[in-house]
């Protein structure tokens, strides 16, 4: 790809996946009436939580604090267009992008704290205070996906004009994850994408290869906007115009088309509430199955003996054991990439030619406090022709690594 790609130091928005679920969450809500204006609950402090112990915990935690930025969100925007809708001609009014500025000067927040010194109505002064504590909350909640997204070991690109995520994200599977063509495909179909990409926006990948998993998601970056700020943009601008439709038909049409149109609108509506649905039936899918995945996997990391087996004198002339009194001196650089499952097996048969040997004589397991006879038993065809480790006590070695020192 033509972009630089970085790894990721600055997540200031979640992953599309996630963001498009609240954004369904929240769409439902409203469309059946549910939510309140008084959702000022939301900005009651949660406890702390305890960091998340594996990936789906962390998106689980991720998932619930996107839902509740959009949820307060929506709220805030009802709480200043009610405020707004009390404002007589001349009077000052709000609009979201005022009060939720991130670089607003200190004097430019006390503008928002004069309004509220300044309001004799109490029930408006109690309104504005409320979108102040909106306000904090929905930062404090960005600042805490920011840092729980910091964890993700992500990737990112900087989008241009007319660049578009499904492009992108075929470049990062086919030219860095090395993927044919067909595969990228597969992955990228089971992965939420966006169509309002817009330039500086950043969007992100991980491909895992050990799982075959891929995720894909937007985060605002440059851009001042993300996708789902777009979205609910539009959404409010379109709210809007059908709005004023309404009022121009009752005047000149008359209340039969305005409800025609209303109808027409609903539908829409109602049709896109299904679509979402189904997409977010199928997220629901695939993170039970990435949980199954990342289960069976930790229980064969927790049942596993892993090893490194290598000639003696080989292991001497790296330095990783003593050449004179044949102990673990520096075990640097080695990998234990062979295992043994213990649910499955105790024994691991070593043959000469695996190691450049001729025959096997003797094989030490290392460090040296496992002891021969109590915790396993070594067994030499008496041509040397190839040699058996027993585990005696399968409990010891679970999840543990060791050395297998082989001498011809």
């Amino acid at each position: 790809m033509n972009t630089k790609r970085r790894r990721s130091t600055d997540r200031g928005e979640g992953s599309t996946g996630i963001m498009r679920a609240s954004g369904i969450v929240t769409a439902i809500v409203v469309a059946i009436g549910l939510a309140a204006i008084g959702f000022g609950l939301l900005g009651c402090a949660k406890p702390e939580r305890p960091p998340a112990k594996n990936p789906e915990e962390l998106l689980t935690q991720l998932k619930d604090d996107r839902a509740r930025i959009d949820q307060t969100t929506d709220a805030m925007m009802k709480r200043i267009d009610e405020f707004n809708s009390s404002r007589k001609p001349g009077e000052q009014t709000l609009q979201f992008s005022e009060v939720f500025n991130q670089d607003l000067s200190p004097e430019q927040r006390d503008v928002l704290n004069s309004m509220v010194a300044e309001e004799a109505d109490i029930s408006y002064k109690a309104l504005l205070q409320t979108i102040i504590a909106d306000r904090d909350t929905i930062q404090g909640l960005q600042d805490n996906v920011a840092r729980l997204e910091q964890t993700l070991p992500d990737s990112f690109v900087v989008a241009k004009n007319g660049d578009s995520q499904h492009d992108l994200a075929m470049a990062y599977l086919t030219q860095d994850s090395k993927l044919d063509a067909e595969k990228a495909k597969v992955l990228l179909s089971q992965a939420d994408q966006t169509d309002e990409l817009l330039p500086g926006n950043k969007v992100w990948f991980f491909y895992d290869p050990q799982r075959d998993t891929f995720r894909t998601y937007v985060t605002q970056g440059e851009a001042g906007k993300t996708p789902l700020a777009v979205r609910r943009a539009n959404k409010r601008a379109l709210t809007q115009e059908r709005d004023t439709f309404k009022v121009e038909s009752a005047t000149f049409k008359g209340e039969r088309d305005g409800a025609q149109a209303e109808v027409a609108s609903l539908q829409e509506i109602k049709t896109g509430l299904e679509t979402d649905i189904a997409t977010l039936t199928q997220t629901k899918y695939q993170l039970e199955s990435t949980v199954a995945r990342l289960s069976d996997d930790l229980a064969v990391r927790e049942n596993s003996l892993y090893f490194h087996a290598g000639n003696e004198k080989r292991l001497a002339d790296q330095g990783v054991l003593s050449s004179v009194l044949k102990r673990v001196r520096d075990v640097k650089g080695l990998t234990y990439d062979e295992s043994l499952d213990l649910r499955q097996g105790t024994t691991i048969t070593l043959t000469p030619e695996s190691y450049g040997l001729e025959e096997i004589r003797e094989v030490r397991m290392l460090p040296p406090i496992y002891q021969e006879g109590r915790d396993f038993t070594v067994e030499t065809l008496e041509d040397h022709s190839s040699a058996r480790l027993i585990i005696l006590d399968p409990e010891m070695f679970r999840g543990k690594e060791v050395l297998l020192s082989i001498r011809g």
